[in-house]
């Protein structure tokens, strides 16, 4: 049962759209890219359910399906005047998954990049297409991190762009990496050219603004963007910060309004300076792999920065400026709210308890407040991918948790 992140056509699949599934379990590969098709609601296909109930499996799917199997290389088309929808790759990875009658949820994410044009002529001559150039054609894929980057002596490539106006608006999927992007208007009497140097992130969409005058063009590129994640500015500064994200160190975060309130819509996975794997934050039980989805585990002391931080908010800790980490009151917010369903993300917790060290059920998670309940204690909101409502709760201050951020109210 598919979500996407962005979006394919509108905001969701089409009937018809194929995409390939990989079923790995503890003992091997149970099924290889096989074929699922959309009927409106749900994919299906003919790969059977196994049998053995417990036993927990890795969902990996992509979009568009291909027969030559899941893709590690992934060339865009060079051609897309006819439509982008055969570039842009989409992955899903889902963790933890054991045989059931239901649909398995699963978030589709953008692997490509989109570079959106708008052409505004004033030469007189009619715009007959655009094309781009100076970018590698060739990504290499990680469909388990959910990642593609461009393939190691890749030879740049002209790419023709899907008109989606005539005369004045453009598209084009382009494999994610930095390079000198040439963007070129072909005219009725004349083809107009600028190269710019531009980074495209895997995932990002960026605008591109062409003004075509008698003799010259010139180009502006911003990461205004509302249907993608927003992307940076591609003449190597940095956009502004975008309505739908929130950027802290390299991370991204999409977020979400509930109730009011914005929050990270992704579990937090930056690195906190100074502290090391396994002494103050941890891995998700999904493992080093699954860190782009399930996000890392803190203690409350690595969380907020100082073990003697005050019991009331807010605390800033290891969020960016203008964000805190929510205490007990704004996380309990959450609680009957519509947050969608995909907004938790079970990444389980880290447990230190008498000696022991280990991770907590692999079907439920919790995220933290700054309050400290009692001595040694925190609150928590925790919450389950069996069907149990979210409910507040406390834990260990040394336990490793998921953070999700608040914004600050102005």
């Amino acid at each position: 049962m598919p979500s996407i992140a962005t979006r394919v056509t509108g905001l969701h699949f089409d009937a018809g759209d194929r995409i390939g599934l990989t079923i790995t379990r503890a003992s091997g590969v149970y099924a290889d890219n096989s074929l699922m098709i959309f009927d409106g609601a749900v994919f299906s296909g003919d790969v059977a359910w196994y049998s053995e109930r417990n036993e927990q499996s890795t969902l990996t799917a992509y979009y568009p399906y291909s027969d030559a199997g899941t893709p590690t290389v992934f060339d865009i088309a060079l051609d897309q005047s006819g439509g982008c929808a055969a570039s842009d790759l989409l992955g899903a990875v889902k963790h933890d998954v054991a045989p059931a009658s239901a649909p398995v949820g699963m978030v589709f994410r953008h692997l490509m990049s989109e570079v959106k044009i708008v052409v505004n002529n004033t030469s007189g001559a009619a715009v007959s297409g655009v094309s781009v150039g100076g970018f590698a054609p060739t990504a290499e894929v990680d469909l388990g991190n959910l990642s593609a980057r461009v393939q190691g002596g890749a030879a740049a490539a002209e790419v023709e762009a899907c008109e989606l106006v005539a005369g004045t608006s453009y598209r084009v999927m382009l494999v994610p990496q930095t390079a000198q992007l040439t963007v070129t208007v072909h005219t009725d009497g004349k083809d107009f050219s600028k190269t710019v140097p531009a980074t495209l992130e895997s995932g990002y969409s960026y605008d591109v603004t062409v003004d075509v005058a008698e003799e010259a063009i010139s180009v502006e590129l911003s990461g205004e963007i509302t249907d993608w994640m927003p992307g940076g500015s591609l003449d190597g500064g940095q956009a502004e910060e975008e309505p739908g994200t929130v950027t802290c160190g390299s991370e991204t975060y999409r977020t979400r309004t509930i109730g009011g309130r914005v929050w990270m819509a992704e579990n937090m996975r930056n690195v906190p300076a100074g502290v090391q794997l396994g002494a103050g934050y941890w891995n998700p039980i999904g493992g080093a792999g699954a860190v782009a989805v399930q996000g890392l585990l803190y203690d409350h002391a690595t969380a907020v920065g100082d073990a003697q931080v005050a019991t009331q908010g807010p605390v800033r800790g290891i969020c960016p400026e203008g964000w805190h980490i929510p205490d007990a009151d704004e996380l309990a917010q959450l609680l009957g709210a519509d947050c969608g369903e995909d907004f938790y993300c079970c990444a389980s917790w880290w447990v230190i308890s008498l000696g022991t060290t280990k991770y907590g059920s692999k079907t439920k998670g919790y995220l933290m407040s700054s309050t400290l309940s009692a001595e040694d204690m925190r609150s928590c909101l925790g919450f389950t991918t069996t069907g149990i409502p979210p409910s507040m709760t406390a834990l260990s201050t040394e336990y490793g948790l998921s953070l999700r951020c608040i914004k600050d109210v102005n």
